[in-house]
């Protein structure tokens, strides 16, 4: 079974101004990996698991949540701001065009 993987930002700083969709994908997820002022900015449950990693490592970061995505774990990447804007979502599809078919 595959896992879902979101891609979310978390917008302009205060956790009000999320998108619908972003608190969404928080509710849904179980695992977060993003630089580790972005995930500090979520309200977690205590269920859901903190991945967090040091600034400019984007694609080691996307590698290691769609490897958890293709074990059946659903995850979350988390961006500041917009995930397109600050690179997020590039990094996840450059892991999937470097990366195994099942991606």
């Amino acid at each position: 079974m595959t896992g879902r993987l979101f891609v979310i930002g978390t917008g302009p700083g205060n956790p009000d101004q999320m998108t619908p969709e972003a608190r969404q994908a928080v509710e849904a997820a179980r695992e977060f990996f993003g630089y580790f002022p972005y995930i500090d900015r979520l309200n977690l449950r205590p269920d859901q698991i903190k991945v967090a990693s040091d600034n400019r490592e984007e694609l080691n970061r996307a590698e290691a949540a769609l490897k958890r995505a293709a074990e059946g774990v659903d995850v979350c990447v988390v961006s500041g701001g917009d995930p397109g804007v600050f690179a997020m979502a590039a990094a996840v599809c450059e892991a999937i065009d470097a990366g195994p078919d099942e991606w």
